[in-house]
């Protein structure tokens, strides 16, 4: 199995830093790192952590599905529904590449079975979960940042302060604020609004709206 990423460097050191895994694999794949779907060549399968943020790369990556690969692209704000039938969905925030588990949605079983087989082999875990707008771990992660910013506006407590409770506190490794830094505070408010559409309990903090209006 040949198998690509389109990636940023500073998306490729996170996914790399994993423990154990190696540039080159011995096993069934083959991993090449790229910076556009154009550049695809004989690759079976391709993770495009740069999808959200480059939405011209959608016609290399169908091209390259039609002749037979299997794409799995960084889409927390589309369900499969709202991209090209077959591709697979993953969650690629800052912060969540590094981790074990690997976060997905949709394709069908084949694809899914390739591409289980690619992340076990580098010691990754995969979960395919349901095919909604966040996934799991983004919708939490990002109410958490949501609440931090309520009782930040309430006088609660400092950014730093509530930061080291949340560490102290739940064990988290990062506290909510510095969680927000290490996103990316639009991509949060990008999910927390669409979110809301349809669940009122996502409403965006009016003072962290407005933090991310002035970056």
């Amino acid at each position: 199995m040949k198998v690509a990423w389109i990636a940023k460097d500073e998306q490729k050191q996170e996914w790399c830093s994993f423990p154990g895994h190696t540039p080159e694999q011995s096993g069934i794949a083959q991993e090449t790192w790229l910076t556009h779907p154009s550049s695809l060549t004989d690759q079976t399968l391709c993770f495009d952590l740069c999808f959200e943020d480059e939405p011209d790369h959608l016609t290399s990556l169908e091209n390259f599905q039609q002749q037979g690969g299997i794409v799995v692209v960084a889409a927390s704000l589309k369900t499969c529904k709202e991209l090209p039938e077959g591709f697979i969905r993953m969650n690629a925030w800052p912060g969540f590449l590094d981790k074990v588990c690997v976060e997905l949605a949709g394709g069908n079983s084949s694809a899914q079975e390739q591409v289980n087989l690619f992340l076990k082999e580098i010691g990754r875990t995969t979960e395919f979960v349901k095919d909604q707008i966040g996934f799991i771990t983004p919708r939490v992660i990002a109410s958490i940042i949501n609440e931090a910013y309520l009782a930040l506006q309430e006088g609660v407590s400092t950014k730093d302060q509530i930061d080291l409770a949340m560490q102290l506190g739940t064990n988290y490794p990062l506290g909510p604020f510095v969680w927000a830094e290490k996103i990316g505070k639009k991509k949060i408010l990008a999910l927390l609004t669409e979110l809301s559409k349809d669940f009122p309990r996502y409403t965006p903090a009016p003072n962290f709206c407005e933090e991310v209006i002035n970056l």
